[in-house]
């Protein structure tokens, strides 16, 4: 029996499936906690100064820039860390406020909590 391989990846290249580019880039969590939320963003190697977080009414955006620091007379032989520049949007819920944020050993943290005038309740179903 013979495989193909040709044929095998036909298809695959398709824009309907995941891939990982820079919408992948860089990897998070979401963690709930008692109707609070943390998100947790891996920037291993960033800089505060090369990150900005906005946010604007119930988006949460996340830039970071990166620029190459390499002498003159230095090439890379093998680049294995990231240098891309990434935009990453968060949607949230409209009852949650930012209250801290913080960068601490590669680890971004996002700590969100709900608005005292928070109208979310859980319905019973009868």
């Amino acid at each position: 029996m013979s495989i193909d391989l040709s044929k095998f990846w036909l298809g695959l290249d398709m824009p309907t499936l995941p891939t990982y580019t820079e919408t992948a880039y860089p990897r998070y969590n979401i963690i709930e906690s008692g109707g609070d939320y943390r998100i947790e963003v891996a920037v291993p190697g960033w800089d505060k100064k090369e990150l900005e977080i906005i946010q604007d009414d119930t988006e949460l955006f996340l830039k970071g820039k990166k620029e190459q620091k390499l002498n003159s007379d230095e090439r890379f032989v093998h680049q294995g860390l990231s240098l891309k520049s990434f935009e990453r949007r968060f949607i949230l819920n409209a009852d949650l406020q930012v209250d801290k944020v913080n960068l601490q050993d590669g680890l971004l943290t996002i700590t969100l909590s709900r608005t005292p005038n928070s109208k979310r309740k859980i319905l019973e179903i009868n």
